[in-house]
């Protein structure tokens, strides 16, 4: 199955977390000895505390609630009972653990790289509260060991962030540097894994499917593995002689067309498809708000592909999950606006109504409306539905006629509903 799903271990793999502990550790240390000059005690007696703490906890203790704990231990043996003292000190430690996330070099050009179909996430059994890291814009979801209450190698860890990235756990590849909650976990998950290993100790894959000495590997490694799965998918070299004229691909025509294309366009450049669509798609707009990385989002542009929709627009956030897209963002016009007020702007500039699609009261049913040949269709995210900044601006509002037990449909397969309707009337 292809990769559609990359989760990473957070401390040895994404950051240096053995420099942040043992520069949190002084600072506290230089914070107790600047408040009390009287204190005696150093970093080496309290990474002490903090081991045998460690050693005595039961397994799957809360690690923030053992650093915590050690702090706490520390303060009252070398300090002496100071109201709100060990709090504070251990409060101050997670704010420069979680603003000092020491970064490998190799993680922002990999990130950089890494294919925008793809689902990131972050497995991790640290304590580090991802948005306020430099790069937890890049994840969908951030699974931590003291909130979830598993721990690898646990594998419902795994299938538990398969979950969240709305994939299959065979779709997914975690990346870590320890063999032990890493590599094993996903393996028994059903999951492939990849360890990191920057110092070249690691002999032998002893299980991975494979080992990288930089994460700036992992982008060319996870599309080799998809391009293997997808061999048997489509056509394969254009027997000779081959056609001639620009809109062919000479490196398609030689190695083969893997893509999820209609037959006709087999072999065509990405440019020929797109200008080919340009001449035949309807005068009719999508748009879909996404404050929440709606995942219906690649639904939505892969259905507006399908129909020869103008053009997609996304509202809000400007990151989306592509994945179920289907790389047909590829042919398909995807706009993006950061406010509501600029696609109002768009619309009136263009002279496009806005035609709301939610089942608010007082809604026209679709069934029986005539819907304007030239328009722009809008949609909510998931759940809340249309946002009430956008809804004094519509035209019109319809609904979707329901018979069951359920409020409403997923946001995806009512545009689906909508666009089709508008091809019965207008094609």
């Amino acid at each position: 199955m292809a990769i559609r799903v990359v989760t990473f271990d957070a401390d040895g793999t994404l950051w240096d977390f053995p420099a942040v502990a043992v520069e949190g550790n002084q600072r506290l240390i230089d914070e107790l000895h600047r408040r009390h000059p009287d204190l005696t005690a150093g970093v080496d007696d309290f990474v002490a505390i903090h081991r045998r703490i460690l050693d005595d906890s039961p397994d799957g203790s809360s690690y923030a609630g053992m650093r915590r704990a050690a702090i706490a231990a520390f303060v009252a043996e070398h300090v002496g009972d100071v109201p709100g003292l060990a709090e504070e000190m251990a409060d101050a430690f997670f704010a420069f653990r979680d603003s000092a996330d020491r970064l490998y070099p190799d993680v922002e050009p990999m990130l950089a790289a890494l294919s925008d179909e793809l689902v990131l996430g972050v497995v991790t059994s640290g304590t580090t509260r991802w948005s306020r890291t430099s790069i937890g814009k890049h994840f969908e979801f951030w699974l931590a060991a003291d909130e979830t209450g598993l721990r690898k190698p646990d594998p419902r860890v795994f299938h538990a962030a398969a979950t969240a990235a709305g994939h299959r756990t065979r779709g997914l590849v975690h990346v870590g540097d320890e063999h032990g909650s890493d590599i094993v976990g996903a393996k028994r998950a059903g999951a492939r894994a990849v360890l990191i290993d920057r110092d070249g100790s690691v002999t032998e894959r002893d299980g991975a499917d494979a080992v990288i000495h930089s994460l700036t590997e992992l982008p060319g490694l996870i599309d080799r593995w998809n391009r293997e799965e997808v061999e048997g998918i489509g056509v394969g070299p254009h027997p000779e002689p081959w056609p001639e004229g620009e809109h062919l691909d000479v490196e398609l025509l030689a190695g083969g067309d893997r893509r999820n294309v209609a037959d006709r366009y087999r072999y065509w450049t990405r440019e020929a498809i797109v200008a080919d669509l340009d001449v035949r798609r309807h005068p009719f707009h999508v748009a879909i708000e996404n404050w929440r990385h709606d995942l219906n989002i690649g639904t939505v542009v892969r259905t507006a592909n399908a129909f020869a929709a103008e053009a997609v627009h996304i509202v809000g956030l400007r990151r989306w999950n592509r994945r179920g897209a289907m790389v047909t963002d590829r042919y398909q016009h995807v706009h993006h606006h950061d406010t509501v007020e600029e696609l109002v702007a768009f619309a009136v500039e263009r002279g496009l109504p806005l035609i709301g699609i939610d089942n608010l009261p007082g809604a026209e049913p679709i069934e029986s409306t005539d819907l304007p040949r030239e328009c722009l269709l809008v949609f909510g995210q998931e759940g809340d539905g249309l946002s009430v900044e956008i809804r004094p601006a519509l035209d019109r509002i319809l609904s979707i006629a329901q018979f069951g037990s359920t409020r409403s449909i997923n946001a995806g397969v009512a545009a689906g509903i909508a666009m089709h309707t508008w091809i019965r009337q207008h094609t």
